[in-house]
């Protein structure tokens, strides 16, 4: 079991952080696209202002908001802190969901990785619900 193997243990945690991050970036994608109609796989990534194309490198999930200072890499208009919120908000509920089960439930891995899974998700599909509804009544 994982309480046996604590490195491991950090390892999942820490995977499961990582893994919010992005579910989180892709869900800033999601809440922009999809009430305006739009596709949610093309175009790719682009900066509201200007339309420039985001590179891959600095697309990574807080960390190029805060490289970049908040800023478009090629207009220098400021980017929203919302979507780094957002990432960071995804990452931690993922993080906090497998640390809640781990701690509190023996479970076997593939039953901690699945609880996990699924809790992370239903949380990070009502996270999106609510940030479309307070987009819809800002407009």
């Amino acid at each position: 079991m994982l309480e046996q193997d604590p490195v491991f243990a950090a390892f999942l945690c820490l995977w499961f952080i990582v893994l919010g991050a992005c579910v989180g970036s892709f869900l800033n994608v999601i809440v922009y696209r999809l009430p305006r109609r739009k596709s949610i796989v093309h175009p790719p990534s682009h900066c509201p202002q200007c339309l420039c194309t985001i590179r891959w490198y600095d697309n990574i999930p807080v960390l190029s908001w805060i490289r970049l200072f908040g800023k478009c890499r090629m207009c220098r208009m400021p980017i929203s802190i919302r979507y780094p919120s957002v990432e960071a908000v995804c990452s931690l509920l993922f993080g906090g969901v497998f640390l809640w089960i781990f701690l509190r439930y023996n479970f076997s891995v593939a039953y901690l990785i699945g609880l996990t899974v699924f809790y992370s998700t239903l949380g990070v599909c009502f996270l999106g619900i609510g940030l479309m509804m307070y987009d819809k009544r800002q407009r």
